[in-house]
């Protein structure tokens, strides 16, 4: 028997940007800010930001950012905007970042996703070609992610419509050169789901394996999926249950719900032997039932 795909209609949407992430995100910002030199800036190649306005308080790019991320630090978003804007409107892509993540979730700021989209396509138009092994990688990899979050749905009444082709070019790169996870994940959904016209399940495994080894709780319960009902791989029940354990033990129940119910119908369809066979893998990877 397969798991029904109607149990992952609540769990399909979009998994937050840099969920994972996030919450290490201001210590690594900081140390960044520290070692911003004091006239350090970037040269804006494409549709440049307006400048910064005159009689600012800030007289550096590190002097603005180390600001704004003090604030955020001290639990006060609304007064890190201004500082950030103005990093950002210099080039600096940790505030551009940051910013995007604001205007996304309404931190300190009225949610606004086409100001957020502003923020990472500067990023993206400045950083598409950050070594993987530089310090920015991981905020260029989640601007990629973010854009083509948006270029699958579009956005309301601005210019950024729905290009599923060009969120899966935008998945693809962050994917395949950054190996980010979210990436990775997203697009195991465009391929596993067909978001993009066609569905291809074999592809779609792979991208979910690769970001489930990598801890993605989402990708865990889709790639466990696939495995014990044999979507695009060879069935591997006692695998899949195991996969969609892991995620199980990651995610809050109250948020997604839909890898809580995944994880529990696959136990009920799945003989004893698929059950324990499971839970010796488990204590193989150094885990177990809870």
């Amino acid at each position: 028997m397969q798991i029904c795909e109607h149990t992952l209609s609540r769990g399909t949407g979009l998994a937050p940007v840099g969920a994972r992430w996030s919450g290490s995100v201001l210590g690594a910002l900081m140390a960044l800010a520290m070692a911003i030199p004091a006239a350090w800036a970037f040269d804006v190649k494409e549709a440049p930001p307006a400048p910064a306005e005159k009689g600012t308080l800030f007289k550096s790019v590190g002097e603005s950012l180390r600001a704004g991320l003090r604030a955020l630090s001290s639990g006060d978003p609304g007064s890190a905007v201004e500082p950030l804007t103005f990093a950002a409107r210099e080039g600096n892509v940790a505030a551009q970042w940051k910013l995007g993540q604001m205007y996304r979730e309404g931190e300190g700021v009225r949610r606004d996703d086409y100001k957020a989209y502003q923020n990472f396509s500067q990023i993206v138009n400045l950083r598409a070609d950050e070594s993987p092994d530089s310090p920015h990688a991981r905020m260029v990899a989640q601007a990629f992610v973010a854009l083509g979050s948006y270029h699958l749905t579009g956005i309301p009444n601005t210019r950024v419509r729905r290009d599923p082709g060009r969120a899966t070019e935008m998945f693809h790169y962050a994917a395949s050169y950054y190996n980010d996870a979210d990436a990775q994940y997203h697009l195991g959904r465009v391929l596993a789901d067909g978001l993009n016209g066609t569905k291809d399940l074999q592809q779609a495994a792979r991208w979910f394996y690769l970001a489930a080894e990598q801890g993605h709780a989402f990708a865990q319960a889709r790639f466990g999926q696939m495995l014990f009902n044999g979507d695009g791989v060879p069935r591997q029940a006692p695998r899949g249950l195991m996969w969609m354990q892991l995620a199980r033990e990651q995610v809050d129940p109250t948020r997604d719900p839909w890898v809580v119910e995944l994880n529990e119908r696959a136990r009920e369809i799945a003989t004893e032997d698929e059950r324990k066979l499971s839970e010796a893998f488990l204590r193989k990877r150094g885990k177990g039932i809870r």
